[in-house]
């Protein structure tokens, strides 16, 4: 498998994105143009994953009166606080945490909050990261999409990721497309599998060897989704997936 520079937490991300948030601007801007567009059937939000909070939006967590912050990463919570503690206290959102394997224990986190809305945030796609295994990481997230059905839940997550040369990255680089999962797949811009995978690839001067996150059939079919650059460092971009499955 190709080397992937994806990180699931603790201090050397955090310092990652404090350093890397200018160049991450853009994207963090699109996430939450796409967020702006989602409509929670809950004002209880379960967000699963979400670290600090580098990338999410501020205004779209105002929409919530109570977020439960769910992270193994014990320095989510503070830093998740000094980037968003504002906001929350101005909308008087209520902010919890617990320091749980969300996936591991997602049946009783769903039993525990019947009525909250779910979101996972950039964590799904790096399931196949924390474990190696592939055969076991495909089956995990097919299980975890079938735990999810009749749930309101919404996920950003890495689609493709890996090398890129930024001298053939093109003057006017599509960064965002609108895709939507078919019984055939996912499509997007007319085009699927290894066609779809190449021009997403020719917009960020991808390089041979991207990895795969085995994400592309998370959501059910019919469920339209956004796919969005993300310029991880000068060489080396992802490719993410924005998608909301109404649980009404």
């Amino acid at each position: 498998m190709a080397e992937t520079r994806d990180t699931t937490g603790g201090l050397r991300w955090h310092l990652r994105a404090l350093w890397r948030r200018r160049q991450w601007h853009e994207t963090t801007r699109q996430i939450a143009e796409w967020l702006d567009t989602t409509q929670p059937a809950s004002r209880h939000l379960l967000l699963i994953g979400g670290s600090a909070g580098w990338m999410m939006s501020g205004r779209w967590l105002q929409r919530f009166s109570r977020i439960d912050l769910i992270d193994l990463d014990p320095f989510a919570y503070r830093l998740f606080s000094w980037n968003h503690g504002r906001a929350l206290r101005e909308s008087g959102t209520e902010l919890h945490y617990a320091s749980i394997d969300a996936l591991a224990n997602l049946d009783a986190l769903l039993r525990k909050h019947p009525d909250a809305t779910l979101f996972f945030d950039n964590v799904l796609g790096q399931h196949l990261f924390r474990i190696w295994q592939i055969e076991r990481a495909e089956a995990d997230l097919a299980r975890t999409a079938q735990q999810l059905k009749g749930r309101d839940w919404g996920s950003v997550h890495d689609l493709f990721s890996g090398p890129t040369d930024p001298l053939k990255v093109p003057v006017s680089a599509v960064t965002q497309f609108d895709a939507v999962r078919d019984a055939n797949g996912l499509l997007a811009d007319g085009l699927r599998g290894t066609p779809l995978h190449l021009r997403l690839l020719a917009q960020v001067g991808g390089q041979p060897e991207w990895v795969d996150h085995l994400t592309s059939e998370l959501f059910p079919v019919g469920t339209a989704s956004r796919l969005i650059a993300w310029p991880f460092v000068p060489d080396y971009a992802h490719w993410l997936q924005a998608g909301w499955v109404s649980g009404r």
